[in-house]
């Protein structure tokens, strides 16, 4: 019995124990535990997407997946082309590395960008 009260009580708004308001509540709970149950799984998929697909990839290649489920672009460089770099992304967004950019690895380290 104190189960049933403990339910009612997560999907209530304060005092407001009305049927209304219980499922309103209830179906922003199921929304929400569904929404970080698919984003979960999405980064997943794309953590895996990203440690198979680098096996294959050389220096200076890359990969683009455009899918209705999933956008993911891996590019394979050296730390030394990295600077003054524009990485395109979904809807014309762009991110550009700046040319003064300093780091302490050495210019000839591989590494991988994912967007």
């Amino acid at each position: 019995m104190n189960e049933f009260f403990f339910r009612i009580d997560l999907f209530a708004d304060g005092n407001d124990f009305s049927w209304e308001t219980i499922s309103k509540g209830r179906n922003i709970y199921y929304q929400k535990k569904l929404a970080n149950q698919i984003l979960t799984e999405i980064t997943e998929m794309i953590s895996l997407l990203t440690s198979i697909l680098n096996i294959h990839l050389n220096i200076g290649q890359n990969l683009i997946i455009n899918t209705s489920e999933v956008f993911m672009s891996l590019e394979t460089i050296t730390i030394d082309h990295l600077s003054n770099k524009q990485i395109q992304q979904v809807g014309n967004a762009q991110i550009h590395i700046p040319s003064n950019l300093t780091s302490n690895i050495n210019k000839n380290t591989t590494i991988s960008i994912r967007v």
